[in-house]
């Protein structure tokens, strides 16, 4: 998505000449790409997957029924294994129609279903909260705390949470959290931006803006994170400019932010 008016094949191209190590992979791209091409096009690139954006929407919010939505999460499941994909994010779907306590029962209910297929098929289950000014149909998870009481309600050990820094930078208890439970985030989403509270697609390349990007990253590595670090930026600006280019930009940003952190510079980041 951060590339996102650029093909897979193109995605493919320039990740492998700007030295890019990994990739998280976008279901739009696959479908119009067709998985059988994608996973060939990702051998021949060697290049690592981290993640599958989405499945989710078990609350109907995203206009599918719950148990339409449960078999789009298999459809993911079986693609992010396909792809090598380590994690599947989960967007769990805004509450629509439902009362909190129902709406939660119906979530749970889901991913725990699909965490079972899941470990079969080794693809953890991440749990994406966004903040509520952002979070329109996709969630209703609004901070890392929430999102972490409903993958303790799952009772499964694969369930876990995307920690993004820009739809938690309003979470004001999101690090303190973290300290407690960096082994329970499975994915570190990077993205910055100007303007904290502001626009979506304001958002800029980790380590140019005004989140404490540094901070998060310390906070994680000393407290047990193990997981991948994604990028993924939604940029009106960052979309018009050559791919290759920001994607090159991308990675030195990461690097240096890991350097400065004192990681290993060995950690797969992926750009989504």
């Amino acid at each position: 998505m951060t590339t996102l008016r650029a093909s897979l094949e193109e995605d493919l191209t320039a990740r492998v000449q700007a030295g890019v190590s990994a990739i998280g992979l976008w279901r739009k791209k696959i479908d119009e790409t067709g998985e059988s091409a994608t996973v060939e096009a990702l051998l021949k690139s060697g290049l690592d997957v981290t993640t599958l954006s989405y499945a989710g929407g078990f609350s109907g919010s995203a206009g599918l029924q719950f148990r339409e939505a449960l078999e789009d999460g298999y459809d993911a499941l079986f693609t992010a294994a396909a792809c090598g994909a380590r994690t599947l994010i989960i967007s769990p779907g805004a509450r629509a129609r439902y009362t909190a306590r129902h709406e939660f029962r119906l979530v749970t209910q889901a991913i725990r279903e699909l965490s079972f297929v899941a470990e079969e098929l080794d693809v953890q289950l991440a749990v994406m909260p966004r903040t509520e000014r952002h979070a329109g149909r996709w969630t209703s998870l609004h901070t890392l705390e929430q999102a972490l009481v409903l993958c303790d309600a799952t009772g499964r050990k694969n369930v876990g949470v995307v920690y993004d820094t820009f739809y938690l930078a309003e979470d004001g208890d999101a690090l303190s959290v973290a300290e407690q439970c960096a082994e329970r985030i499975f994915v570190l989403q990077l993205s910055d931006t100007l303007t904290p509270g502001g626009a979506e697609y304001a958002q800029c390349v980790p380590g140019t803006g005004n989140l404490p990007i540094q901070d998060t990253i310390q906070c994680l590595f000393q407290n047990g994170f193990v997981g991948d670090i994604d990028v993924q930026i939604f940029s009106e600006r960052l979309w018009k400019e050559d791919v290759s280019d920001s994607l090159v930009t991308c990675q030195r940003k990461v690097e240096t932010l890991l350097r400065t952190s004192l990681m290993e510079s060995s950690i797969s980041v992926g750009v989504q």
